[in-house]
């Protein structure tokens, strides 16, 4: 895969991401959530070229688990450690985002592989 389409399917991804935020977070949770989609953003950004793979040898439907398999996997490997100025309401909200995050990232690969 080149790299021009895989820098527009992060751009395109990451747009996701951004409209997916709470713009008015108000509080610890709220806030946390938008910082695990900016970290899930950030993870994917970093190992976009893993998920974008061009060949499909088993089919869409194969590739699609294979790669949101892949995701979560990363996703649930990342560790967020407490902080002093971190709230359990903060630290709560970052895994919810985490979750968000694979939702998105289903619906995104999904249409990667169908743009029907």
């Amino acid at each position: 895969m080149d790299q021009q389409k895989i820098n527009k399917t992060v751009r395109r991804f990451g747009d996701l991401i951004e409209r997916s935020k709470d713009g008015r977070a108000y509080s610890d949770f709220k806030e946390g959530v938008n910082k695990g989609l900016q970290i899930a953003k950030s993870t994917f950004n970093e190992n976009a070229e893993k998920f974008l793979s061009p060949d499909v040898d088993g089919g869409h439907v194969i590739e699609i688990e294979s790669h949101q398999n892949r995701f979560n996997l990363i996703i649930d490997s990342i560790v967020v450690k407490e902080k002093p100025n971190y709230s359990r309401d903060y630290l709560d909200g970052i895994y919810e985002g985490f979750e968000r995050s694979k939702e998105l990232f289903g619906e995104f690969i999904k249409e990667f592989y169908n743009p029907d």
